[in-house]
């Protein structure tokens, strides 16, 4: 009995042996396996040599992969998950602050599971460049030369023709469309009522690269410089470093500021200057031999484009734009989603940034459209819905009408304060139309300036307007007018541009003729008209289609219903929009 214990006893002893020198190599092999999934690293100052605390540290290209910070030593470890191919980089950041004392270019590094790497950080040259005047954008040797896809694109876009955009060069000096002894220079022509010495705002938005260094001293109609006449270009926004809270001013009159640092690079004594390369942009891992791109967060923040998409008339505090402030307002804001969410789409397929070069292939949530699509253009969608109901008795119609604003981010409509929209509502019995007893009527700036009425002046008809009307004298002097241009402006008339997905209600009720049969069907027709700007300034100036091919007007929504005359009284739901 005790030799066959002892015996049961040392058949089993090899197999605890071997069972613990197999648990004890499976945590060897899973500590392996996991110190392989990790790189490990130091970010670095590349002319100090000290350690960089919080830069951002990932895989390059690929978003779905984790971030991490550098500690105050600089260091990092950063996880590498199982999508990661073979071959990748990683990238290091540190996000842009206009009052650090030294701010750094994005870089990367190729690495492999379990490594531990250096990245050192070139810093942004202290100087400016002060004789740099941004780049053209056109090949060859502009930004189209490496950005194929995303040149094409911004050609196709309202930025494009920022500068010599036609209409607005006949209200600046009225020879947009025609010679200035023709309609382009009947109207409204800002030089002939301001002192020559006053340039006006224009060309701060629209050509900021024309003159950097003083743009308010830039008339719209001598824009000579190939980058001025690109209008809002590429380094129009990526060499701007800075876009601050004080939205109300003009772009770079307070809002916003370019930067060219003083950088030099290849061959000779000092090389030559490279203040081109310097960019700033979204992506945090942007690292590519002939750029020098820093990481700035405000560029996928609507701040951003608040810069010329909001602003005041610097005298008189009149607002001209205030779509940033609408959106800070609205759903979208509250719900996180940036201007850039719409106007910037992301792409639907993978591609790289850049056609040169070892540029990484990244997902379509990194390659956003710079054509900027709005939805005025009709290239986002229809901006309102409409709704119509009506009902009728032997002696009256009672009409409704919703104009829902179906974009969340802004009014409808929004933009330059000569954007105006308004729903009309007609009623007719075998073609003739029935008179408004009782409802809104449309105000008087949908009309043109011509004495009589002309086809397309609806004011006095049923209706509602949608516009900011705004108030002041022309240049400063003589009597009150309006609508003014923002640059005039003194005060705001009317502000009833639908509210970020909100809805318009309204009510009409309109006289059936004497004697009309029970049954006769009446025909409704609601309609909803966006203008790029006031029906008297483009009658005057005989405007149709603009330089992208857009018209003025556009028909937005329409509803066409047919109700029969009834025999009784009105249904009181519709009684109810007139108490």
């Amino acid at each position: 009995m005790h030799e066959a214990f002892a015996s049961g006893r040392g058949n089993r002893r090899p197999g605890i042996r071997t069972q613990a020198v197999v648990v004890l190599l499976a945590g060897l092999l899973f500590a392996a396996f996991a110190q392989a999934q990790v790189v490990t690293g130091i970010v670095l100052d590349g002319t100090s040599g000290s350690p960089i605390a919080g830069a951002r540290v990932h895989v390059r290209a690929m978003p779905s992969e984790p971030v991490v910070l550098t500690g105050a030593d600089g260091r990092f470890e950063l996880p590498i998950g199982a999508a990661v191919p073979g071959s990748f980089q990683v990238s290091a950041a540190l996000s842009y602050d206009k009052a650090a004392a030294i701010n750094y270019e994005t870089a990367a590094i190729s690495a492999s599971r379990g490594a531990d790497i250096s990245i050192g950080l070139r810093r942004i040259p202290a100087a400016d460049n002060l004789s740099y005047q941004p780049i053209a954008a056109a090949p060859p040797d502009g930004c189209g030369d490496c950005h194929v896809e995303q040149y094409q694109q911004w050609l196709s876009s309202n930025h494009a023709h920022a500068a010599d955009n036609a209409w607005v060069r006949d209200l600046y000096s009225g020879d947009g469309t025609g010679d200035p002894s023709g309609p382009s220079g009947d109207g409204y022509v800002y030089l002939d009522s301001h002192p020559p010495e006053q340039s006006g705002f224009c060309a701060v938005c629209h050509a900021p690269n024309e003159n950097p260094s003083a743009p308010d001293a830039v008339r719209f109609n001598e824009i000579a410089s190939a980058p001025g006449r690109e209008g809002v270009t590429c380094t129009s926004c990526h060499q701007l470093h800075e876009v601050n809270d004080n939205v109300t001013s003009i772009h770079l009159l307070g809002n916003a500021e370019f930067r060219f640092p003083l950088a030099f690079g290849g061959g000779g004594a000092g090389g030559s200057s490279v203040t081109h390369q310097h960019v700033w942009g979204p992506l945090d891992d942007v690292a590519f031999g002939q750029m020098r791109a820093a990481y700035a967060p405000v560029f996928s923040q609507s701040r951003f484009c608040a810069s010329c998409h909001e602003y005041n008339n610097p005298a008189t505090g009149a607002p001209g734009q205030e779509t940033y402030s609408e959106w800070l307002a609205s759903p979208a804001a509250s719900a996180g989603v940036q201007c850039q969410t719409c106007h910037m789409p992301p792409a639907a397929t993978a591609g790289t940034l850049a056609a040169v070069g070892q540029a990484p292939t990244r997902p379509g949530s990194q390659r956003h459209d710079h054509s900027f699509p709005g939805v005025y253009s009709g290239r986002l969608g229809t901006p309102v819905a409409l709704s119509v109901e009506g009902v009728a008795s032997s002696t009256e119609l009672s009409v409704t009408a919703d104009v829902q604003n179906l974009v969340t981010g802004h009014r409808f409509p929004t933009g330059v304060d000569v954007r105006n929209a308004f729903l009309l509502v007609e009623a007719s019995i075998g073609g003739t139309p029935l008179a408004l007893v009782a409802g809104d009527t449309l105000p008087f700036w949908v009309d043109d300036a011509v004495p009589g009425v002309q086809p397309g002046d609806h004011s006095g008809q049923p209706g509602r307007g949608y516009a900011k009307v705004l108030a002041g004298r022309i240049g400063g002097t003589g009597p009150e007018v309006m609508p003014v241009p923002f640059i005039d402006a003194e005060r705001v008339e009317s502000y009833t541009a639908i509210l970020p997905g909100a809805t318009d209600h309204s009510a009409y009720r309109f006289a059936l003729p004497a004697g009309v049969s029970p049954g006769t069907p009446i025909d409704i027709r609601a309609r909803v008209i966006y203008r790029r700007a006031w029906r008297a300034i483009a009658v005057t100036k005989n405007w149709v289609v603009n330089d992208d091919g857009e018209p003025w007007e556009r028909l937005v929504a329409e509803v066409q219903i047919q109700r029969p005359v009834g025999s009784g009284s009105v249904d009181p739901i519709f009684a109810h929009g007139f108490e």
